[in-house]
């Protein structure tokens, strides 16, 4: 008999495809030989989910952990060398995991690089398969995004200020760079926003069409993806000095969610995935006035998959005067776009700097500089959580993806 889960194994994958990733699979009797067993820590029966679930973890200081998630815990299986693997994005076929290093030289040029891996079916275990530079002067690559049909890879390029595409072949390995948009722009911020600074991209529900902020020239673009290349279909300018830097759309594909990173807001607006035109500003939130702008080192964001829920997190840096994050839940209108805040609060999690948050169907995980990885149960009546469990210690992790084998 098949347990009754919230959403069946197809549908929670499906919407993980609105998300940055997560993975975690069962241990196997060949663990004692792939690596040291990871310290439990936290464990809850909500990871009790029907297969086996692998969590991929990237970050500054361990490169890419790969993590068994058990009943009694996480365990860590494998760790690879990377070098600053800043997103993780796992290929539709679910066989491959691309990493983007967010670095400003690879082998004497300016350019940072994206890495290809294939997924052992059986273990979970990760196999570099190649990797790749990027174009000259695109270095510091932020995020990266892979089509729906799998055969192309675009990477936001914070450094440089451009967009790169890679063709993906069938095999999972990438080929050189086919495509360079070169962005130019540049905002109030002398400081932080002197040139164009692509920091997110994220395919929309038609599938050919990306979605991309740009922090740098306070400016939201859709491109369409034709071919090798990427053709610019509209521009919508935000407000001068906000700083757009992470994009959330509605599974509606008609609400777009866009969190503000200079000026400490978060922004709704219409979407037309039709034309693709970003239209009115429906609904505008200001975030935690008591965290100084100027203190300001992360921000993150992250949709439920229901829809119904929006979680965001400010964090001061380690250095600050008042270092600590807060968390802020809200309930979403699909229609209105309007936010309506549920809580927000610092208790939920140690004070320390997130850097990004996953959410899956029963829990928030928390990225943390200091705390690692921790995982917070969900209410998805009220959309409320309870307090941060640590599950894993991790050294500044900045993505993770989860996958069900």
């Amino acid at each position: 008999m098949t347990r009754p889960t919230l959403w069946n194994r197809r549908t929670f994958l499906q919407r993980l495809g609105y998300l940055s990733g997560l993975a975690v699979f069962r241990p196997h009797s060949t663990w004692s030989l792939l690596g040291k067993s990871h310290r439990v820590l936290g464990s809850r029966t909500a990871e009790n989910t029907p297969g086996r679930l692998f969590a991929y973890v990237g970050s500054q200081g361990h490169g890419i952990q790969v993590f068994a998630v058990e009943n009694n815990g996480w365990m860590l299986a494998q760790t690879i060398a990377s070098d600053k693997p800043s997103c993780l994005a796992l290929h539709p076929s679910r066989n491959f995991i691309y990493a983007v290093n967010e670095i400003d030289q690879y082998q004497g040029l300016p350019a940072g690089t994206v890495e290809a891996y294939s997924i052992n079916a059986r273990d979970g275990r990760l196999t570099l398969l190649n990797r790749q530079p990027l174009s000259l002067s695109a270095t510091a690559p932020r995020y990266l995004a892979i089509s729906p049909d799998g055969s192309k890879l675009i990477v936001a390029v914070h450094g440089g200020g451009s967009y790169n595409l890679l063709p993906i072949r069938p095999d999972g390995w990438l080929e050189r760079v086919s495509a360079i948009l070169k962005e130019v722009g540049s905002g109030p911020d002398q400081e932080r926003q002197n040139a164009a600074h692509p920091q997110m991209v994220l395919f929309d529900t038609t599938q050919d069409r990306l979605l991309s902020a740009d922090l740098g020239s306070d400016r939201l673009n859709v491109f369409t993806l034709a071919e090798d290349r990427l053709i610019v279909t509209h521009r919508y300018s935000t407000e001068p000095g906000s700083g757009p830097r992470l994009l959330a759309l509605h599974p509606s594909g008609r609400v777009l969610y866009v969190m503000n990173e200079l000026n400490a807001s978060i922004s709704c607006f219409g979407y037309d995935a039709a034309s693709g035109r970003i239209l009115d500003r429906l609904h505008h939130e200001p975030l935690h006035h008591a965290l100084p702008v100027k203190d300001a080192a992360t921000a993150a964001m992250t949709m439920h998959p229901s829809g119904n829920f929006l979680y965001t997190s400010r964090s001061c840096s380690i250095e600050s005067s008042s270092p600590g994050s807060r968390i802020t839940a809200w309930r979403m209108d699909p229609a209105t776009g309007k936010l309506d805040l549920i809580r927000e609060s610092d208790r939920w999690i140690k004070p320390s700097c997130v850097g990004s948050m996953v959410s899956a169907h029963n829990a928030l995980f928390v990225l943390s500089q200091t705390e690692g990885i921790s995982r917070l149960d969900f209410d998805p009546a009220s959309g409320s959580l309870d307090h941060a469990v640590q599950v894993a210690e991790v050294s500044a992790p900045k993505s993770m993806v989860l996958q069900y084998l």
